[in-house]
């Protein structure tokens, strides 16, 4: 090799031997930038790693961890995270200051975000933390420590129709168990459900929720004063039970619509799920009804604030505020005193009745429904309607040309399509005009009647009625479903209210409510809440005013001289009509009660669900609320 050759070749091996060292210095850690000390550090800190963040830390003090430990204990930190946010290093090199912006979820409150710093310093070819309190907030020092504060807001209240409150705060009493001091748990359970209608399973529910612990207090339910006096002698000797005072909501009684107002109470463990941030254990929360459904509008989100606390838990500084939501109220059509009316007449029954009553725009003036469970059969019940819908088939057969005097034939069976019907409230009357068939729900005329009717009429007929309207009230919510009958027999039984055809009582109070001055319009509960007819408010039905008065001369008649005479009221102008619908099975099978009618500008739908006779049973109900109306 020539020496210009070997020249090159040295040249070539230094260049690459430069190039590697480069490489080297740029792939290895740069000893003199404190900065990934610090994003480490702050990174353990977030993880909750005290003894990684001691590792960095020059001589960490004996109570390095538990220091750290307070501040998640005293604010209730849930998760924290902690971003460098920049690092200035001094000339020489050997001291430096990590800038970092904490943001720290603080359990039932929300989010704390504040800037902190920390020192560090050069110690070989490492870089450490100078800890002191401050590094953990800067207004810490010795013998300081942070706290929060927690302000709950006064629940807004839930509002009548002229805007005034409909529930009132008054004492109660949660009832619980403790689950190791339970003896008998058989004897127990039959105790609650005859007492307070809590189900067997419903406490085999809340004993083994996720983590229940044999000494916890299982709250099982909340009830107010009047409530515990009566079942106290019962409940409380039983081995097991526990008991603490409260303060909830309602109207005044427990009674008053309480399937729409629903209550409050302690939030159990599974409702926290369910909810979610801010809420925590001890928070008094919706638990049914509008209050539980509205629970975020009506109760906002607490308020905060962190502090720094010396000795003597002296409040030294104030370091952070949490601005809470302002709780809203929330205005329903309820009329206090048409409610009150109702519940007169329902009292402390506990047989399965839903009284609804409407306006003639269907806003809905009052709503109760019995036994109190969780079931709220006037809004959330589909049933049968029976006779009842014989409004929206007389509707039909009106506009084919049929009149009060046209002659029917009320015989005691007909067949249809191979199945025997018959009559429930009479028996037969011979040819009759058409009148007389309405007043006295005479089966066979109506299916005789409306076997000239073709599907799509019966089909327009009822969704002028609202059937087959989807709607909502703002709580779970059945409308009226009219599906096309698919032969000869469903035709006939859905002319008289049986087939498939199903509604709640509260859609059947609406179908009443047309008949006064012709048009039907969605039942609204929630006036201010878009979202209460399922994101607006559904078309209305129009029978038109000619309609509406003859249907209404019909079922003054049904009130004056037939099945509903029940329902008269001495002096006034009262409209209706009977129910009798048959459900499940058996020979003959059970029948539901039932009764629509009005007076003056409302409208009223009586159901008490396996009641028997409409006539007999539902219109004696309906008679004492519409008593007890405006005219």
């Amino acid at each position: 090799m020539s020496s210009r050759s070997r020249l090159v070749l040295l040249v070539g091996l230094i260049v690459l031997g430069a190039g590697v060292y480069a490489i080297f210095v740029l792939l290895r850690d740069d000893r003199s930038d404190p900065a990934p000390t610090a994003r480490a550090y702050l990174a353990d800190w977030g993880d909750s790693d005290w003894d990684a963040m001691a590792a960095r830390v020059e001589q960490p003090p004996a109570g390095f961890a538990d220091a750290h430990q307070q501040v998640v204990d005293d604010l209730h930190v849930a998760s924290a995270r902690y971003r460098l946010d920049s690092v200035d290093t001094d000339r020489g090199g050997s001291r430096a200051v990590a800038r970092y912006r904490a943001t720290l979820h603080l359990t039932g409150l929300g989010n704390w975000r504040y800037d902190g710093t920390l020192s560090l310093h050069r110690s070989g070819d490492r870089w450490l933390v100078d800890w002191t309190p401050a590094a953990i907030h800067p207004d810490l020092r010795e013998g300081r420590h942070l706290e929060r504060t927690r302000t709950v807001p006064t629940r807004a209240p839930i509002l009548d129709a002229d805007g005034k409150p409909l529930a009132y705060g008054r004492p109660g009493r949660i009832i619980g168990v403790e689950p190791q001091a339970i003896k008998d748990l058989d004897q127990l359970k039959a105790a609650f459900q005859q007492q307070l209608h809590i189900a067997p399973a419903k406490i085999d529910e809340a004993l083994h929720a996720p983590g229940v612990q044999p000494d916890h207090f299982v709250t099982l339910t909340t009830v107010d004063v009047a409530t515990y006096d009566r079942v106290s002698p019962v409940i409380y000797p039983l081995p097991g039970t526990r008991f603490r005072d409260t303060f909830i909501r309602g109207g005044p009684s427990a009674a008053f619509a309480a399937h729409v107002l629903g209550h409050t109470g302690e939030a159990t463990a599974e409702k926290l799920a369910d909810l979610g941030e801010p809420y925590q254990v001890g928070d008094q929360v919706g638990l049914t009804g509008l209050e539980a459904r509205y629970e975020r509008q009506l109760a906002g989100t607490p308020s905060g604030e962190i502090r720094v606390v010396g000795a003597g838990d002296k409040t030294i500084k104030t370091v952070g505020h949490i601005d809470g939501h302002k709780p809203e109220p929330l205005r329903t059509t309820l009329d206090p005193k048409v409610q009150a009316a109702v519940e007169a007449v329902l009292g402390n029954t506990e047989r399965p009745i839903a009284i609804v009553v409407v306006d003639k725009d269907s806003n809905v003036r009052a709503v109760a429904s019995r036994p109190l469970d969780e079931f709220n059969r006037a809004f959330g019940g589909a049933y049968p309607p029976g006779s009842t819908f014989k409004v929206v088939t007389t509707t039909a057969l009106l506009g084919a040309g049929v009149t009060a005097d046209t002659p029917v034939e009320c015989a005691p069976t007909i067949n249809a399509g191979g199945r025997q019907f018959k009559n429930f409230e009479r028996s037969s009357l011979g040819r009759v005009p058409f009148g007389l068939a309405f007043a006295q729900s005479c089966n066979t005329a109506f299916i005789s009647a409306a076997s000239r009717l073709s599907n799509d009429q019966m089909t327009a007929a009822a969704e002028k009625f609202g059937f087959n309207t989807d709607y909502s009230v703002g709580l779970d919510t059945k409308g009226g479903s009219f599906p096309t009958p698919r032969d000869a027999t469903e035709h006939a039984a859905e002319a008289i209210g049986q087939g498939r055809i199903t509604a709640s009582p509260l859609h059947m109070a609406t179908v009443a409510a047309a008949t006064i001055d012709g048009t039907w319009n969605p039942p609204v509960l929630l006036p201010d809440a878009s979202s209460s007819s399922g994101g607006g408010r559904p078309a209305g039905g129009a029978l038109g005013l000619p309609t509406a008065r003859r249907l209404h001369s019909l079922m003054e008649r049904v009130v004056r001289e037939g099945s509903g005479k029940a329902a008269a009221v001495p002096g006034a102008d009262i409209a209706g009509k009977t129910g009798t619908a048959e459900f499940g099975e058996g020979n003959p099978p059970p029948t539901h009660a039932w009764f629509i009618g009005t007076r003056g500008d409302l409208a009223v739908a009586v159901l008490v669900e396996g009641g028997g006779v409409g006539g007999e049973v539902a219109a004696p109900i309906a008679g004492k609320v519409l008593a007890r109306l405006p005219g």
